[in-house]
């Protein structure tokens, strides 16, 4: 009996030290990555950001300067698709990018949606992945910051004359 509540002591003493120091789950968290594939390590680094330190906060609750600044970003994410000749056309996606308070990418996370171009999902890793190495975002912070939001591709609609010039191009 005596042993018995040693064992239980010993568990419940070793859970209590166990919870004051959490492993850290995103240590093997890669820097891209897709929704679902990495669950716990991405419930982990979701709860590390407060609702205030989402960009909307950082950005003095001003939803068109929160909205600039992320459109600046995924004109920069098309314009280094076209310097690597990479199409991010018809791209529709999940996007929640997660920042250091210098504005360098930690992690993006991405889920394609329902209406989007189909694409090798392995290439639009290697694509995320170049582009968050090279990438600063143009907010610095106090702390770390996220964004959850989507992204479509083009940005801007082409004007109808190029559209049927490409058009013209391929047939």
């Amino acid at each position: 009996m005596k042993s018995f509540f040693s064992l239980i002591l010993f568990i419940l003493a070793g859970s209590v030290i166990w919870a004051q120091n959490p492993i850290d789950k995103t240590a093997t968290l890669p820097r891209v990555f897709i929704l679902g594939e990495h669950a716990k390590a991405y419930d982990a680094l979701t709860q590390q950001y407060s609702h205030h330190q989402m960009l909307l906060d950082k950005c003095n609750n001003d939803m068109a300067m929160a909205y600039g600044k992320w459109m600046s970003m995924l004109k920069e994410m098309e314009a280094y698709a076209s310097q690597v000749n990479y199409n991010l056309d018809g791209l529709k996606l999940w996007l929640n990018v997660f920042f250091d308070k210098d504005g360098h990418i930690e992690h993006i996370a991405f889920y394609p949606k329902t209406a989007s171009r189909v694409v090798p999902l392995d290439e639009l890793k290697a694509f995320f992945k170049k582009f968050a190495e090279d990438y600063k975002f143009p907010l610095q912070s106090d702390e770390a910051y996220v964004h959850f939001g989507h992204a479509a591709f083009p940005t801007a609609p082409k004007p109808l004359a190029q559209k049927q010039a490409d058009t013209s191009k391929k047939n």
